[in-house]
């Protein structure tokens, strides 16, 4: 028999399906790819597949392109051909009765109401495989459970559905390193909110830089970016997000939160280029010329404190223009004027 493990993820084939809740199981493998160099590219066997090492174990990464009901059809193909122990093989899936964002691992057991495991028992003729369970929850209300399955994650859902899909990809690896059990021990939910071990900032970055992907219109992962960022230390790039953020709240018509996010990202990186501009051209829109004006202020004083004499004459000029009798600016370029003669 093979050394290979067989590792399978069901979804639906086709741009149509691919961020679908589903889909979920072909997300899992696409993130273990990723992580390990492995392309899942080759048509074989009815499935895409992917060969290479995870942890030193030749594994088999494989996403059926039968339609989710005939995945038995590849799943039998690839262990026949491959002559894979069942043992060696592990499903992922999405499930409706384990709870949103809950994982559940089994060694063996039925299908449970999904129709893909339920074609790979009757073509292996067999329970006796592993699975691991993806909660996507119940549909709200009297939503039809196939329309609700084939809907991709809502934008509210999306962070909660990412860390579903590495805890997953973590709970295979933990599988092929120290088998089922420990798997099962160290993942499965309990029916309750489960407390994750708290992540390393950089898997955290992974995790909601990912959620951004695919929620582009959603706020909350950059939020969650940027405190991560700012914990870090790395103040410049939190400053960036700040103003990417900014941006999104813009074109969604939220001009008062967008520009607080602007002066977030002005008073962490109070060099950065245009940020001042920014906000001033903000609040000129929204016809506020006295946060205008103390926002040209404020960026003279930096540009003071630096010895950019040249470019703080400019920026209280700026404010003058706004407000020619402004008496803190008078007094500002007054008092410039005299330090630059000295």
């Amino acid at each position: 028999m093979s050394e290979r493990y067989l590792i399978v993820g069901l979804g639906n084939p086709g741009l149509k399906y691919a961020k679908t809740r589903h889909n979920i199981g072909f997300m899992v493998i696409d993130e273990l790819a990723r992580r390990h160099n492995i392309e899942v590219a080759t048509k074989e066997r009815k499935a895409l597949v992917g060969d290479g090492l995870i942890h030193g174990k030749r594994v088999l990464l494989a996403k059926p392109q039968t339609y989710m009901n005939a995945s038995g059809e590849s799943v039998r193909a690839l262990v026949d051909f491959y002559k894979i122990e069942l043992e060696r093989i592990i499903i992922i899936h999405d499930d409706l009765d384990t709870p949103f964002g809950k994982l559940k691992i089994r060694k063996n057991g039925g299908h449970g109401g999904q129709n893909g495991v339920r074609n790979i028992i009757q073509h292996l003729g067999t329970r006796d495989f592993a699975r691991i369970r993806c909660g996507i929850g119940r549909p709200p209300g009297k939503m039809d459970p196939v329309d609700y399955v084939l809907q991709p994650f809502s934008a509210e859902q999306q962070m909660t559905a990412t860390e579903l899909i590495e805890r997953a990809a973590n709970a295979v690896e933990t599988w092929l390193q120290e088998g089922i059990e420990i798997a099962m021990s160290r993942y499965n939910g309990n029916g309750e909110p489960q407390k994750q071990p708290k992540l390393d900032p950089k898997e955290q970055l992974k995790i909601y830089q990912r959620a951004h992907e695919l929620a582009p219109d959603d706020p909350e992962p950059l939020e969650k970016l940027i405190g991560v960022l700012k914990r870090m230390g790395r103040v410049d790039e939190a400053a960036a997000r700040h103003v990417q953020l900014a941006e999104l709240l813009f074109k969604q018509g939220r001009a008062g939160q967008a520009r607080s996010q602007l002066e977030r990202a002005a008073s962490l990186h109070p060099g950065m280029t245009g940020i001042h501009e920014r906000i001033v051209q903000a609040y000129i829109e929204t016809g506020n010329i006295k946060k205008a004006v103390q926002r040209w202020l404020i960026y003279a004083d930096y540009l003071m404190k630096t010895g950019a004499y040249e470019q703080a004459l400019k920026a209280i000029d700026s404010a003058l223009e706004l407000n020619p009798q402004h008496p803190k600016a008078l007094n500002m370029k007054m008092a410039l004027k005299k330090r630059m003669l000295m």
